[in-house]
């Protein structure tokens, strides 16, 4: 097993526990505890935050990773990169920080509107900074080729911590701004973690005479960072702007309505952060050396497997969809259709595999900051229209035809550009396979409890699917996968 397949086992690991802890939080206790006003305001909190970040952050994640295989033989330039890296990161949060005063005016409307997001609008400071530095340190240990502790901490750690900050507020009567600055410090804590693992690694050094080694390499970083920062921002955007956007044209409450149900549909694409995540160190390796068939090679794979574990993920949601609405009040049942929307953008957006990291790693870089420009452009312009016509569901619609001709575009920039072409019929055969299976779910009439419906369904649909999967050998990389998880369950 390579090292992208082993470290994707261990992520996915990972990954399966942070499922089952976010659909606890975000899935089952957010909604049923907190109100709708309560769960728009920590959906604009996380909104805001990602996008502030960004800015701050001025493209040095792509940065990080890019450079690190070029600098990584330089023995002093390890420890003094990523001092570097942190300078600048720091200049970008002072600039937040200005940026942060100066706009407060902007938000008289929305504070008007929204008492409690006023309320609470100090916290994307430290929520800011947070986030901005965990981006720092996480892009560090993907260059390092430990992409799996960032995944640990941010999907395992921070959600135990979120999920105790719940329970003292719903079974302690701990008060809501006491919940709101607990939640604050489990965003917190994994950057302060990732960074003693880093210092007591020995990346960190203080030395700031010795960051002038880097000095060769200024101009190709500045060039690199600020079409990664657009990039950055851009994309960000993308994923969030729908929920300020609902906020601004409906209200707080529909903006938690979309964010609880969103997180349904956000699942579908766990697998694609896996392996964005695995994928990049390598691929940016690759690309120093010249090594094109490699290359093709992890973004062929990538293609197929998303595909694969996107239908599967996108099917198994679809058809306990009416079970959802057993786990959450019946006042979300209003964004079924955000699931269902966000859900197919995600899934579009797997068929694609590693084209963004492909891209981003390549000469063309500069293409991935024009295509999510235009991206961006296109979901605000399709929100505009749409939310007003159809409510949050719009806003989900607005999104996934957005993605879906974003990650078209990718296609076509590395086909002309590399000519890769990686569709054939296993695809289609997968969405028969997936379609095959909801079908035969649909013959199943509802059963007494929603809990036992969701066991059955969801065990006859995977054996289904992944019968098929495994015995037309659509993808080598599952097979061996699941060999190699059997022997660890036999060991």
């Amino acid at each position: 097993m390579g090292i992208i397949q082993k470290q994707s086992f261990y992520s996915s690991l990972a990954m399966g526990l942070g499922i089952l802890l976010g659909f606890v939080t975000s899935g089952y206790l957010l909604p049923n505890f907190l109100s709708e006003a309560q769960n728009g305001l920590l959906t604009l909190l996380n909104s805001y935050a990602l996008i502030y970040s960004q800015i701050a952050l001025m493209g040095m994640g792509t940065v990080i990773i890019r450079f690190y295989p070029v600098l990584k033989d330089q023995q002093k330039s390890k420890p003094v990169f990523l001092l570097f890296i942190s300078i600048i990161g720091l200049l970008g949060f002072l600039f937040f920080v200005m940026f942060y005063y100066c706009t407060k005016g902007m938000f008289k409307d929305v504070f008007a509107t929204s008492p409690l997001f006023r309320q609470f609008y100090f916290l994307l400071l430290p929520l800011t900074f947070s986030t901005l530095f965990f981006y720092i340190y996480d892009s560090y240990s993907t260059a390092i080729q430990k992409p799996v502790r960032g995944i640990v901490l941010k999907d395992v750690f921070q959600r135990i911590f979120i999920l105790a900050a719940l329970f003292a507020y719903i079974f302690f009567s701990v008060r809501f701004v006491s919940f709101m600055l607990l939640y604050t410090l489990a965003w917190v804590l994994p950057t302060v973690l990732l960074f003693l693992f880093l210092l007591r690694e020995g990346h960190w050094s203080f030395q700031f005479k010795e960051i002038s080694v880097i000095k060769l390499y200024y101009r190709d970083m500045a060039k690199v960072a600020g079409y990664s920062f657009l990039l950055g921002l851009t994309y960000v955007g993308v994923t969030n702007v729908d929920a300020i956007m609902i906020e601004r044209y409906l209200s707080l409450e529909d903006a938690g309505i979309y964010g609880r149900n969103m997180f349904f549909g956000v699942l579908v694409a766990l697998p694609y952060r896996i392996l964005h995540k695995s994928a990049s160190g390598q691929l940016s390796s690759h690309f120093a050396q010249n090594r094109f068939d490699e290359i093709r090679n992890i973004y062929y794979k990538s293609c197929i497997n998303q595909w694969i574990l996107g239908l599967f993920l996108f099917c198994l949601i679809w058809i306990n969809i009416d079970n959802v609405y057993q786990l959450i009040p019946e006042s979300y049942a209003s964004g079924r259709y955000v699931i269902f929307f966000i859900g197919l953008g995600n899934l579009l957006n797997m068929a694609g595999g590693v084209n963004t990291a492909v891209i981003s790693f390549s000469p063309y870089y500069r293409w991935n900051t024009y295509l999510v420009s235009v991206l961006l452009v296109l979901i605000v312009l399709s929100n505009m229209a749409f939310i007003p016509l159809w409510g949050i569901s719009g806003a989900a619609l607005a999104t996934a035809l957005s993605l879906g001709l974003y990650n078209f575009s990718m296609f076509l920039l590395l086909l002309i550009r590399y000519r890769f072409q990686p569709f054939n019929i296993r695809h289609l055969l997968a969405l028969f396979f997936a379609l095959a299976g909801m079908l035969a779910c649909y013959a199943i009439p509802a059963l007494p409890h929603y809990l036992i419906d969701i066991f059955v369904r969801s065990a006859i649909y995977s054996v289904l699917f992944f019968s098929l999967i495994w015995a037309t050998k659509l993808s080598p990389d599952i097979n061996g996968f699941a060999g190699f998880l059997l022997k660890k369950l036999k060991r």
